[in-house]
């Protein structure tokens, strides 16, 4: 009978209808927790750095994008790329192996991405070597304890996932942001 009901008024009122659908759903969902909220689902954005995998916390990163024309600025540091004009908006573009590493990336560019941050005042992008998607682990599939990594990683590695043979250094833009020498681009 409800099923005769429903489909009569689809048939009569198809915006009625939705919006029957629309609030059954949000009654049911209302009834039973999301699996995701009950184990505490992590987000991260992996991207590789001279080719070593890394994740950075999804929201660290307020948007991923292909890296955008930018003008040198004179007296910075070679891994202070220069300035973007990401919607009408300046954003000052940072080649992330060259802070990191003291050598701007050579790699093919038709890979390269930008991280864009923002955290505490500071917006700017991150030039990485590529972005490979977005990857969801359980917290308890957290480590404190990281995968060996390059020493230059360390200050900025905060932990890491580990599922299987997978095993994810988690890299942190905020720490980045914290640091006194990636704040100082002046030559």
């Amino acid at each position: 009978m409800a099923a005769t009901h429903a489909h009569h008024q689809a048939a009569t009122d198809p915006f009625a209808y939705l919006v029957s659908v629309e609030r059954r759903g949000r009654a049911l969902g209302g009834q039973m927790p999301l699996q995701d909220e009950l184990r505490g689902a992590w987000k991260g954005v992996l991207f590789h750095l001279r080719g070593q995998p890394l994740l950075a916390p999804m929201d660290q990163v307020a948007e991923i994008v292909t890296p955008p024309p930018c003008t040198r600025i004179p007296g910075v540091r070679p891994w202070a790329l220069g300035m973007a004009n990401m919607r009408g908006n300046l954003l000052p573009l940072m080649d992330l192996q060259g802070f990191l590493f003291g050598e701007n990336q050579t790699f093919d560019p038709r890979r390269r991405r930008v991280l864009v941050m923002n955290h505490r005042g500071v917006h700017a992008g991150l030039l990485v070597e590529s972005v490979v998607g977005m990857k969801h682990f359980w917290r308890e599939e957290w480590m404190d304890q990281p995968p060996p990594v390059e020493p230059p990683l360390r200050p900025h590695v905060i932990g890491a996932y580990r599922r299987g043979e997978e095993y994810l250094p988690v890299f942190s833009l905020h720490a980045l942001v914290d640091d006194e020498t990636f704040m100082n681009i002046s030559a």
